[in-house]
């Protein structure tokens, strides 16, 4: 993996998997993940927010986008500026994310669901909405080389601190949402009406696709081989 002038770490090129870290709210970080579809063109999970014109710009070096995904009905703030810069793009998400959008924007746009995405995925790129949300939690995955690149969405955390506001800070410890590469408790925890349901999904399709990389919605990106293990014991334990 590296890291490009405007922020984007590509993990791998060829499958066109980048992801950039993006800010929101005071102190909140979330990262933005992207993988080439069999037209060539691009899907974006998590749509950045604060985005330089020259990180778009880069993105758009690399092929024209074609599908937006809201992973959640939290994720879309960042909609209305990338429809902007890619007027041809689609937009996408689940359908308790789609609703919980338009109850809360005004300018995220048309969301279509993700039946209607499924045909631009191809064998390669999945996603997979999870079972018991009720707020349309989604997660992704795409093959590359040697073997799965995952975005967990707000399944899974790796936040390397504790947030500094006080009430944040207590949710987050008592939770045992952070610091470190987590089940991300405290997001399960609002996001899910049947939490056990959603991880029993994630950790068959663990079992069945097994991560070399993984983006959190929030945190760092973890790889490495120890990393599938890791992931399966984090949701069976949960479970």
């Amino acid at each position: 993996m590296r890291t490009t002038a405007h922020g984007w770490t590509i993990i791998d090129e060829a499958a066109g998997v980048r992801s950039l870290t993006y800010f929101f709210g005071g102190e909140g970080k979330a990262n933005c993940f992207t993988a080439k579809l069999p037209s060539g063109k691009l899907l974006v999970i998590s749509p950045a927010s604060r985005i330089s014109d020259e990180a778009l710009d880069e993105l758009a070096s690399v092929a024209e986008v074609e599908a937006l995904v809201a992973n959640n009905g939290f994720h879309y703030f960042g909609l209305a500026r990338w429809r902007e810069r890619f007027p041809d793009a689609r937009s996408f998400a689940a359908a308790d994310a789609r609703e919980r959008i338009a109850n809360n924007s005004g300018d995220a746009g048309e969301l279509e669901p993700l039946s209607a995405l499924a045909p631009l995925l191809g064998e390669g790129v999945a996603v997979i909405e999870a079972p018991g949300s009720k707020c349309g939690e989604t997660w992704a995955r795409v093959k590359i080389d040697g073997g799965y690149a995952w975005y967990a969405s707000d399944i899974l955390a790796n936040m390397d601190e504790l947030p500094s506001q006080f009430l944040a800070r207590m949710l987050f410890k008592l939770t045992r949402s952070a610091p470190g590469y987590r089940v991300f408790n405290l997001a399960t925890k609002l996001m899910f009406k049947d939490k056990q349901a959603g991880l029993r999904a994630m950790l068959a399709d663990v079992r069945e696709h097994p991560p070399i990389v993984l983006v959190p919605a929030h945190g760092g990106i973890l790889s490495g081989e120890a990393l599938a293990g890791e992931t399966e014991r984090l949701l069976a334990a949960a479970i």
